[in-house]
């Protein structure tokens, strides 16, 4: 039966997160270290960085097949000790092939723990709740975010394998913290929980979230090398990542006083259109406008990452949880996919070419969601 406070094994997932989260920064300097380490061209990391994204599809997919067969410990330890060998040798590697082999292999790996991690709150918490579920799940990484956003500034100055490698050591305590904290206990059993999970409703909410998605991979794929067009250095990207994560714990606090009160639709619409101003701040390109920007984007992900994940976990039933976040989460892979395609040519144009197209995007989301009315299918019950 759903619990109407976070259970202990909610938090041993959010530890074991939070863990992972510490050096979770390796993600954001993919692109650079194919680019300025490797000197792939822009367009070819653009290629490597889109079937990166292919292959999370797949990845997301078989997270939710082993998080409804054999439960979240042992599908997130295999997910993040798989990772950590992927980030080893993106470290380590010393030629083209041997680096895009294991950034595609990264990518197989990369979403095996996310349903397992969503349908802990999707299957034990009150659907009233479960925006403060996921609200709790995302303020924990952002203070995790600002100790990574600093190590990534730091480590920064020793070159970008230097990230990779505390990313990989982080990723393997995570998977340790997995088998430690959490229960062996298998995930609750539905007879045929795809079937049951993959409604029209569903299907079109991940549409939207695909696209708000999109938005979000543009800014990991894109920021450090616009900051290194810019002419700025490495470390600043770190800067701006702890930026983004300390303001969204401000954020954070602030929508979990006010999410019962507030409609989930008013949520989404603020929540893009602050990341929209952060997002014209940075194609200004100055030290100023990006740390200001970084302020708002890190402020909007507080309103729209829970808003868009709880609507979908609301979505489901018992025993529903891994497959109906399976599929929502399809929205990220694809994303992934689309994000350095699309992205890419901009940045080639420009910095602020890139931005400013992020930024009419984003409106383009806030208008959406106000002038469709999607308020039922999004409000807080």
């Amino acid at each position: 039966m759903p619990l109407t406070q976070p259970s202990s094994v909610l938090h041993a997932v959010v530890a074991v997160r939070v863990v992972n989260r510490l050096g979770g920064f390796g993600m954001s300097f993919l692109g650079l270290r194919l680019a300025r380490d490797l000197g792939m061209s822009l367009s070819a990391v653009g290629v490597v960085l889109a079937v990166f994204g292919a292959c999370t599809v797949p990845s997301r997919i078989l997270g939710g097949v082993f998080a409804t067969r054999v439960g979240a410990r042992w599908t997130i330890a295999g997910g993040l000790l798989a990772g950590a060998v992927a980030l080893l040798a993106i470290a380590l590697g010393d030629s083209v092939p041997v680096v895009v082999a294991a950034v595609l292999a990264l990518g197989l790996a990369y979403e095996i723990v996310e349903p397992a991690t969503q349908a802990v709150i999707a299957e034990t918490i009150e659907p009233s709740r479960q925006a403060s579920a996921f609200a709790l799940l995302w303020s924990t990484l952002a203070v995790a975010g600002v100790v990574s956003g600093l190590l990534a500034a730091l480590l920064g100055r020793w070159g970008v394998s230097a990230i990779f490698v505390c990313d990989a050591v982080s990723s393997a305590l995570a998977a340790v913290a997995a088998l430690v904290l959490l229960p062996s206990a298998h995930a609750e059993r539905h007879p045929s929980p795809w079937r049951s999970a993959l409604t029209p409703r569903l299907l079109a909410w991940t549409g939207v979230g695909t696209v708000h998605a999109t938005l979000v991979m543009v800014i990991v794929f894109m920021l450090p090398l616009a900051v290194d067009r810019a002419g700025h250095p490495t470390s600043m990207t770190g800067w701006l990542l702890a930026a983004a994560a300390a303001s969204a714990i401000g954020a954070q606090r602030l929508l979990a006083r006010v999410e019962t009160r507030m409609p989930a639709v008013t949520a989404l619409v603020v929540g893009h259109l602050v990341l929209a101003a952060g997002l014209g701040l940075w194609a200004t390109g100055s030290v100023t406008g990006l740390v200001a920007g970084a302020v708002l984007e890190g402020a909007s992900g507080a309103f729209l990452l829970g808003t868009y994940q709880a609507t979908a976990a609301r979505m489901g039933g018992p025993g529903l949880g891994a497959a109906v976040m399976t599929i929502f989460g399809l929205s990220w892979g694809v994303a992934t996919v689309v994000a350095p395609l699309v992205s890419a040519p901009l940045l080639d144009r420009g910095p602020a070419v890139l931005w400013l197209a992020a930024a009419g995007l984003s409106l383009a989301l806030a208008a959406g969601h106000a002038a469709r009315g999607v308020a039922e299918p999004v409000s807080v019950p």
